[in-house]
């Protein structure tokens, strides 16, 4: 296996939708593919979405969290002060 040096992990700050907010920090953010839905028969529900935070910790991939698009209104990343809505926003 190649190892590879992730180097520090990115500070995200997430606001829920109830307005708490927290930092997290990690290597890799996914967000929802929504292609899937594309193609869905129409009588079927659109499952919810997650988007899933992960770090290198101690040599570890580890999961940060996961969490439901909805739930979140935002997400800014601390370093480059990108924001990006949640799915509810």
């Amino acid at each position: 296996m190649i190892a590879f040096e992730h180097g520090e992990p990115t500070t995200y700050e997430i606001t829920w939708q109830n307005g708490h907010v927290e930092r997290i920090k990690a290597h890799q953010v996914t967000w929802p593919n929504n292609m899937a839905n594309l193609f869905a028969h129409p009588d079927v529900q659109e499952k919810p979405q997650r988007i899933v935070f992960h770090a290198e910790i101690d040599g570890q991939w580890t999961l940060q969290l996961s969490a439901y698009e909805d739930d979140i209104r935002t997400i800014r990343n601390c370093a480059t002060e990108d924001l990006h809505l949640g799915g509810a926003a």
